[in-house]
């Protein structure tokens, strides 16, 4: 009995020698989060976020570590002043030399890192001293995979650490079709297949970081086998406060902005996961932090954002009521930004309507002034003025996709200064009293015969099979940013007005 014992211990004793451990930190959907925003609590109020409390935070900690990772799942992009500067030539340069200060270690790509420009995104790639990381999308002219890392290998103390990098397929849905024009995005098993055998002869472990969804990370799970450790994904702001199990694998998400940033203990042993409860919490706040000694991030960080409050913390004017924007509805801001580009342009090009996407409106701001700042990340996308022609029955098919996306809510819908929501799907013909013939629709009366000219931007016309229902004719394109125009009337319009 006595040797059994000792036997046993004894084993217990290698394996605990022979687990080689790793500390693995991720983050996603980060979205240029670079200050710390105020959340209710039961309690009151508790600021989170930021990239200071994120840097001091996880760099404390991995200086008392021998083996960590820190992964990020995509769209480190677009949401914030701070994602819309120009550093060294690229927008968003600023967010990419943040994180190279931080000491992240490996990223996927997002749509958002493809929001402005394809030149845009390539020089987001240049300045990272990280690797983007991506299986599934191809390069149309040369079939490999776009940026040459289809994986990335990393050594920590004994361990090999493989990650492959997804991004959704519907990418090109997402962004300007312009912009990724020259990729592929393969199904993600494809994409998977291709590099899996070589991956899993060279590493002990492997995590997929994915920016798909939560939902296509359970599903991609039931499709794959024991090779794939791990899933970290994005996309869907998901918070899994305690690690997902399907189908043998790990899947987790940590929510969005910042609030919080993930972190696991991890033991591997014979290429697998030996120690993980899925009870156990895996999401931390990101909470306010000081840290005591200066850094080259602290001190870049310190001055890029000296410099931008200076210009964004500017009042242009004054809203009294709350602009709240919602994707599926018609809202105070969607329908003053509307009637505001039809302001701006109905002069100058003879337009009959205005139409925006509700969805690229991406802040709301509370009844009082109006900065620079909330301006720019309200509408932080770089969309340009266009303006095309379409016809009453063009109108009329926009009308019923509109009620279609408010419903199934596929996509956002479209804010148009037209009436749009109260027409009926049936025409009615109505004989005038001078024999022209009108077509009456829900109370707008539409004119059969007549070309409209429709001011919009260049996302709405690019992407028109899924939100006008009609292909845009007589396009007309303009070197306007939409930014520019909605600055230019909030101070036209509401520049002098105080409450």
């Amino acid at each position: 009995m006595k040797k059994t014992l000792i036997l046993i211990i004894i084993s217990i004793a290698m394996w605990q020698l022979s687990a080689e451990k790793l500390t693995l930190f991720f983050t996603n959907d980060t979205h240029g989060a670079y200050i710390p925003s105020s959340y209710k609590t039961a309690d009151g109020k508790i600021e989170l976020g930021g990239y200071e409390n994120l840097y001091n935070l996880i760099s404390a900690q991995r200086d008392t570590l021998d083996n960590s990772l820190w992964v990020d799942a995509g769209d480190e992009q677009t949401g914030s002043v701070f994602s819309s500067l120009v550093y060294k030539d690229a927008m968003g340069g600023a967010v990419i030399e943040s994180f190279n200060k931080m000491g992240l270690d490996a990223a996927t790509f997002g749509n958002h890192e493809f929001d402005q420009s394809f030149d845009n995104t390539k020089q987001l790639i240049k300045l990272a001293k990280y690797p983007f990381v991506s299986s599934n999308i191809v390069d149309k002219k040369t079939q490999k995979a776009f940026n040459d890392t289809p994986y990335k290998i990393f050594k920590k103390g004994t361990l090999r650490i493989g990650i492959l990098g997804l991004t959704l397929t519907e990418l090109p849905e997402k962004v300007k079709s312009e912009n990724v024009k020259s990729l592929i995005v393969l199904p993600y098993k494809e994409a998977i297949d291709k590099y899996i055998n070589e991956l899993d002869k060279k590493t002990d472990l492997i995590i997929l970081l994915t920016h798909i969804g939560i939902e296509a990370d359970s599903l991609l799970a039931t499709q794959l086998d024991n090779r794939i450790d791990m899933i970290v994904g994005g996309h869907t702001h998901a918070v899994t406060e305690q690690p997902m199990l399907v189908n043998g694998i790990y899947i987790v998400q940590a929510g969005s902005h910042l609030v919080y940033y993930g972190k696991l203990n991890l033991e591997i042993e014979q290429d697998k996961i030996n120690n993980l409860d899925i009870n156990q919490d895996c999401l931390f706040p990101v909470v306010m932090t000081k840290s005591a000694k200066s850094s080259s991030f602290s001190t870049f960080f310190t001055q890029i954002t000296g410099n931008l409050d200076k210009n964004m913390n500017k009042v242009i004017g004054y809203t009294d009521v709350d602009w709240v924007p919602d994707k599926y509805k018609e809202t105070a801001v969607s329908i003053w930004q509307a009637e505001a580009l039809l302001a701006e342009y109905r002069d100058k090009y003879k337009v009959d309507i205005a139409m925006i996407n509700c969805g690229g409106i991406r802040k709301s701001i509370p009844a009082g002034p109006i900065t620079l700042r909330d301006m720019t990340e309200m509408l932080p996308f770089t969309n340009y003025i266009v303006i095309f022609s379409c016809t009453a029955a063009d109108l009329v098919a926009l009308d019923e996709i509109n009620k279609k996306n408010r419903i199934e809510k596929p996509y956002d819908i479209i804010q148009t200064t037209l009436p749009l929501v109260k027409m009926m799907t049936k025409e009615t013909s109505v004989t005038n009293p001078d024999s022209t013939v009108s077509v009456d629709v829900g109370g707008s009366t539409l004119e059969p015969d007549k070309i409209y000219r429709v001011v919009s931007h260049d996302y709405v016309a690019g992407q028109w099979d899924k939100y006008l229902g009609f292909k845009p004719f007589e396009v007309l394109e303009t070197n306007d940013l939409i930014l520019d125009v909605m600055i230019k009337q909030v101070e036209k319009q509401l520049g002098k007005k105080k409450l």
